[in-house]
Order: structure tokens, then C-alpha cells, then sequence
């Protein structure tokens, strides 16, 4: 930590504690959450995050409701191990053991979210989710192409909407209303829930609508114009039971987002437009139960499911009369089957096939806006493309004495079709088979040493071979010649709990070989379109990461809770013989939390990123990151709330001694002093 930053640190810390101590209370136990998560991500069913081999941080609906995040990329923020990216305001990406994009995957209840359009950095797709309608998260870092297949080279961050509730007193009908306020105007949001609940039917709802103005960055940055932009989103969620064995659920879920600006674009003064409007996500499944007193068919899950993405970017370069429009929309639709066995009380099995299938609709158009004379033009991709996604895959888990064993494999077939009259007609057809294994050794119920080792993939997607156009800083031409992405994941750990103390440390290794990577190419016998230069994709580089992560959380006083994690990353181009680009610098957290009268929390963090100076020459040719690397920063926070059975206030005080700062590789500067305060109201709990 910098000089400077010394002083406030100091002062931020005995300031707590003195608070902390002078509230104690003798009638409240603070709550130790670290290790005590029960997780599905790591085997599609529900197990103890203590008991498996894999490295998995969580954010529970306790955590959510005291946090009060803007949007989800916000939440995960606060998820060890996470490093989040914001390029503009409405998008953030979420760095896993240091990579992003569609190196991550995201699922939703189970489904995935990446579709085969996804792209290679950072993206917004994250801002489509309603962190108002989440329970848990849960983020399997370093793996999970076993069990939900491409993608997943860096983690799999799974996202779980709140769940109806039974009840068996008769019909009850309740709700909440919710309301946030961010000063300066950053946010203003309002919710309104129903909840329906009885002995076969339960429902649940809402609908949210969010003002996001202008952020006020730290320091004397001020206000950056223009970054603000308005939202709304629908869920709702019912289940039925059919009888005692079988239930079904019916989820709707809808997100649009208006007039997002690329800050980043604007600012410089090269585009006096440069929007996403609309961008919108639904999802809509059903998904049939069985539970059953059988062995071999214990727990069945049917789910077909109907994703729509929608997202249309408009460009305008500053004193020209010509408004580009270009305009994406990928329908997939998903059936999964799952099985879950339970072949005796110490081996458990989760077996299933899935398919996805992709349609893409693509367009562009380019207008005079002086004359009013238009021209339609090939969009970003080949309109009418198609992605197949076919998969088998088992996962079985083995408990002893002292011992736990964990295995997987999966198979993935996809084919991939384009009909494009610019390029020509081609199809791709990539496979994969990976697997997974994990040990466990039981020192005793307290202490567990893990090992585990999985190999993932990244299938070549629609937005790798066809993508014709501007992306990020360069000009994109098709690439047919692809084949998966794939990596080696090794990593050991330790992980103790106990009532008074939990804590967890895991180092790691992946390697990653054929990763896809833009090389400088011509088209038409041009290196440069529209001020640009010309890439395509080819599977040239082979690269190494490695780092660790510790988490620790511990009681210092009957309710004083002292908690904090850390972690590092290394990123090596071996082809290149260069730092990857955009690896997150060594960061983390330290917080106090105290308890009072049960009703009353109180946090206090100091949340720090170290200076990023291992660039690589995409890094430095980036105007989003400093001459020189990003330097290291400080922020510190206060989050306090009140709960209560009629209703919840939350209030946070961000960034308390105004820092200046940027999270590295982002396009926009982080929020400066500010306050913001929620409250949620209780309708008949």
C-alpha cells in the first residue's frame, strides 16, 4: 500500500473497531458464512461447497440484500476470486483465473447464457440479469466444461433466481415493494414483487425499473457524460405440484436496456454516437421434477427452455452525417435431461444429455442523415446462421472414511452452418471429450485437503469464423479454418471451518493450447477498413496461467466478524512471449462486520488492486489502460442495514476518501464519494 493510503487505512480500521466495541452485545453471535454454503454448480445437484474438491465462491440472498448491487456485475464484485471488468456502465465482465468473454461461461437456473455469438473480451452480457430476482451465486473457478460444457476454461459462474415458497396454511398471498436511491442521481430503482403460496401452487414475481444516471467518478474526475442509461426487467417464477413425486416450474425472465453509451468511444471525441439500444435478454423455461425411491432414477429433471438476445449498436463517427445500425438476435432453444442415482449411501451419480440449437439473425444498415438515403448492408454475421450443441456427460462422486473421490466425462458435438453470400457457404463440425477428477482427504471434519484436475474446452463460435466488421480497435474479416480451444487445470487446496474460523487456500495452473487469437490479415487486398486494421482469428497461441486465492473469515469478538480474501494471477503468451493481455493485477478485500441485537449489521471494507504493469502489446495499443500499466488503488466502504419483519433499509457509504481510480482494462473510472440508501417494505410477511 502507498504512503499516502496509510493514514486512512489506520484511521478507517480503529474507527470500526472502537464503534464495534462500544455496541457490543452479549445476545448476538455474528454469522460465519465462509465454507458453509451448500452449492449445486460442481455437480448439478445440491452438496456442501466444503465437501468438494473444486474451488467455489458463493454470494448468498443475505449477502445480495445487504450489499444492494446496481446490477449484477456489481454483485459479483463482491465474489472472491472475481475480477470485475467494466468497459461502460451498462457492461461489466467478470474475470475468472484470468480470463473473461466467452472463456467464462454464465448459466442461469441451470441454462446456459453464452450463445454462439459471444465474443473474445469483454462483454455486457451480465448486465441482463436482474440481480433483484437472484438468490444465490455461485462461481466454480477453473473449470466446469465437464459438467456444462464449452466455454468454461476460466470458471462457470451459475446464477439462481429466487424460488416460490409452499405453503401449507392455506393460500398466502404477500409481495414487497423496493426502492433505491444513489446520490448525484446515479440510481434511482423501484420494485414491485407478489408472492403467492400454498399447499400445490407457488408463484413469484416482479417487475423493476431503473433509472442509472451519469456516474461521478473519484477524485476530480467529475461526472462522465454520457454513461447513463435506463432499464427494465420482468421475472416470474411458478411451481406446481403434480403429487408427491412430481413437481413443474414455469419461469419467465426479461431484461431491455436503453440507450447505453460506450463511454469510452464518446469521450475522446471520435463518435458523438456510439450507443447499445435496445439490449435485452428473455429466457422462459419449464422444467419437470421426479423424485423417486428408486436407486438408479432418484432425482429426474426435464427442462426445455427459449432464449432470446437482442442487441443493436449504433454508431455515428463526430461530424459525419452517417448513422451505422447494425443488429443482432440469436433465438435458442434448450432441452436437458437430467439423472441423478444414488447407487448406494457412498457413490452418487448425475448423468445427462443436452442439446442447444442456435438461430442467428443479422443485419446492418447505413443512413445519411442529411440526405435520408439508406443502404442495407451484410450484417456483423451471416443472417440465418445456425449453432448445434449436443452433449452426453456423467459425474459421479465416491465418500469414504477419510476419503472422497469425485470423476466426470463429457462428450460435445456441435455443428456449426453458415450461408453467406459475401464469403461463401461453409459448415464446422468440432468435438470434444473431457474429463474431470478430484480428491478429497479428510484430516478430520474440520480440515480437508483437495486436489483436482480438469480438462476444458472452447468450441469455435459463430462470432470466431463469420464476425465482418468493427470490434474493439480492429476490423474483423471470417475465419472457417478453426478448431477448439482447449486447457489442463490443476489445483491444490486446504479448507477449514469451525465455528469460530474458516478459511481456504487454493493455488492453481492451467494450460491452454490452439486458443484463438487475431493476427493482422487483409481483405481485398487491404490491411485497413475504415480507419481500421484488418484481423482474423487463427488457433496460433499457447499460453500458461497460474496464481492462487485465499479466503479467511473469523469471529474476533462475540459479534465482530473479521473476514478478507486475496487473489493473484500470472498470465504467460508463450507463442508470444508476452504477458496476456488484460490480467488482473493481485487484488482483494478486508472487512469488519458486527451484529447488533440480531437486527442491526454494520460493514466496514477496504477493498485494494495493486499496480498492473505486465502488459501485452494488445494492452498498450488500448486506450482504456494508462501509458505504463494502471496504477494500484485503495476504496474504502461502509454498508450498514437494519431488518425488520415489516420491513429492510440498507445504506452504504462507497468510496470514502474520494479515490481516483479505474479497475484495470475498464473503460470508465470507478464511483467516487457517494451514498446511496435502499428500503423494502413487507407486504403481509
Amino acid at each position: 500500500m502507498k504512503l499516502y493510503n496509510f493514514f486512512p487505512t489506520v484511521f478507517f480500521i480503529i474507527t470500526f473497531m472502537g464503534f464495534s466495541a462500544f455496541a457490543d452485545d452479549p445476545d448476538t453471535v455474528a454469522t460465519i458464512y465462509l465454507n458453509h454454503a451448500v452449492v449445486i454448480s460442481a455437480q448439478r445437484y445440491e452438496t456442501k461447497a466444503f465437501d468438494r474438491p473444486e474451488s467455489i465462491a458463493t454470494l448468498s440472498s443475505a449477502e445480495l440484500t445487504r450489499i444492494s448491487p446496481m446490477s449484477m456485475p456489481d454483485a459479483l464484485a463482491y465474489v472472491p476470486g472475481v475480477w470485475m471488468q467494466r468497459t461502460n456502465h451498462g457492461g461489466g465482465s467478470a474475470f475468472v483465473r484470468g480470463l473473461t468473454g466467452y472463456q467464462t461461461l454464465l448459466m442461469v437456473d441451470g441454462i446456459r447464457m453464452n450463445n454462439s455469438t459471444y465474443r473474445s473480451g469483454p462483454n455486457q452480457y451480465l448486465n441482463t440479469i436482474d440481480p433483484l430476482m437472484i438468490s444465490n451465486v455461485e462461481v466454480l473457478r477453473g473449470g466446469g466444461s465437464v459438467q456444462y460444457g464449452s466455454d468454461a476454461i476460466g470458471g462457470t459462474i451459475h446464477l439462481l433466481s429466487v424460488d416460490p415458497v409452499f405453503s401449507n396454511n392455506g393460500v398466502h398471498i404477500g409481495g414487497s415493494l423496493y426502492g433505491k436511491y444513489w446520490s448525484s442521481d446515479m440510481e434511482q430503482t423501484g420494485r414491485a414483487r407478489l408472492d403467492i403460496g400454498s399447499q400445490k401452487f407457488a408463484f413469484v414475481g416482479g417487475i423493476t425499473y431503473k433509472n442509472l444516471g451519469d456516474i461521478r467518478a473519484g477524485g476530480n474526475l467529475g461526472t462522465l457524460d454520457p454513461t447513463g442509461y435506463d432499464e427494465y426487467s420482468m421475472d416470474f417464477k411458478g411451481k406446481y405440484r403434480l403429487n408427491n413425486n412430481h413437481q413443474l416450474t414455469a419461469a419467465y425472465q426479461r431484461l431491455k436496456q436503453n440507450d447505453v453509451p460506450l463511454y469510452h468511444k464518446i469521450a475522446p471525441g471520435d463518435y458523438q454516437v456510439y450507443l447499445f439500444d435496445p439490449q435485452q435478454r428473455d429466457l422462459a423455461y419449464l422444467r419437470l421434477e421426479s423424485f423417486c425411491d428408486s436407486k438408479l432414477f432418484s432425482e429426474v429433471r426435464y427442462t426445455i427452455s427459449h432464449q432470446n438476445s437482442l442487441e443493436v449498436r449504433k454508431t455515428q463517427k463526430t461530424g459525419s452525417p452517417i448513422l451505422d445500425e447494425e443488429k443482432d438476435e440469436v433465438n435458442t432453444l434448450g432441452a436437458n435431461l437430467e439423472v441423478v442415482s444414488r447407487i448406494n449411501e457412498a457413490w452418487k451419480v448425475s448423468s445427462g444429455m443436452e442439446f442447444y440449437h442456435d438461430n442467428v439473425s443479422s443485419s446492418a444498415n447505413s443512413e445519411n442523415t442529411e440526405t435520408g438515403e439508406g443502404e442495407q448492408l451484410r450484417g456483423l454475421y451471416p443472417d440465418g446462421a445456425t449453432y448445434a450443441n449436443f452433449a452426453l456427460y456423467t459425474l459421479h462422486n465416491y465418500d469414504m472414511e477419510n476419503w472422497s473421490f469425485s470423476g466426470g466425462l463429457r462428450y460435445n458435438f456441435i455443428q456449426l452452418q453458415l450461408e453467406d453470400t459475401t464469403f461463401g457457404n461453409t459448415s464446422i463440425t468440432p468435438d470434444a471429450l473431457v474429463g474431470n477428477l478430484g480428491v478429497i482427504y479428510k484430516i478430520n471434519e474440520n480440515h480437508h485437503l483437495t486436489a483436482a484436475v480438469n480438462s476444458t474446452f472452447r468450441a469455435p463460435n459463430i462470432n470466431d469464423v463469420s464476425s465482418f466488421g468493427i470490434a474493439d480497435f480492429r476490423y474483423e474479416v471470417p475465419a472457417y479454418d478453426l478448431k477448439p480451444e482447449t486447457s489442463w487445470n490443476k489445483e491444490i487446496g486446504y479448507k477449514i471451518k469451525s465455528s469460530a474460523f474458516s478459511g481456504a487456500i487454493h493455488v492453481f495452473h492451467n494450460k491452454l493450447n490452439d486458443l484463438i487469437a487475431n493476427v493482422p490479415a487483409q481483405h481485398n487486398g487491404l490491411d485497413s477498413l475504415d480507419g481500421y486494421k484488418v484481423y482474423k482469428r487463427e488457433n496460433v497461441n499457447e499460453a500458461e496461467i497460474y496464481g492462487g486465492e485465499i479466503e479467511l473469515e473469523t469471529r474476533l469478538a462475540r459479534n465482530l466478524i473479521g473476514y478478507g480474501n486475496i487473489a493473484y494471477t500470472h498470465g504467460q503468451n508463450i507463442s508470444k512471449d508476452e504477458p496476456m493481455r488484460r490480467i488482473p493485477p493481485m487484488n482483494g478485500k478486508l472487512g469488519l462486520r458486527t451484529t447488533i441485537h440480531q437486527r442491526i449489521t454494520i460493514m466496514g471494507e477496504w477493498i485494494f488492486a495493486a499496480d498492473q504493469k505486465r502488459l501485452a502489446s494488445g494492452d498498450i495499443s488500448d486506450d482504456r489502460i494508462a501509458d505504463g500499466g494502471t496504477p494500484g488503488w485503495n476504496v474504502f466502504n461502509v454498508i450498514g442495514g437494519y431488518d425488520h419483519e415489516y420491513f429492510t433499509v440498507n445504506a452504504g457509504f462507497q468510496n470514502i476518501f474520494d479515490t481516483e481510480y479505474r479497475v484495470h482494462g475498464s473503460g470508465i473510472d470507478g464511483i467516487g464519494r457517494s451514498v446511496w440508501i435502499s428500503l423494502k417494505v413487507n407486504i403481509n410477511p
